[in-house]
């Protein structure tokens, strides 16, 4: 793959209408499996419920090195 690694995004979704649509979706951790991401989007969703959100997870690519600042 390159110089990337596969990732799993946890995103939280806003469910509330007043936000504009690139505000209402925000990445909350990225983990390096997806049993680690299920297990978290599930947690995640059970303590939020009452929180107009919903969390879920996407695959993603991880750059494997850090740009030199």
């Amino acid at each position: 793959m390159g110089n990337v690694d596969p990732g799993y995004a946890i995103i939280r979704l806003d469910l509330d209408p007043v936000y504009a649509d690139e505000d209402r979706y925000t990445v909350k951790r990225v983990v390096w499996s997806e049993a680690a991401a299920v297990a978290e989007v599930a947690r995640l969703n059970e303590v939020n419920a009452d929180k107009n959100c919903r969390y879920f997870w996407q695959y993603t690519r991880v750059d494997r090195h850090r740009p030199e600042r």
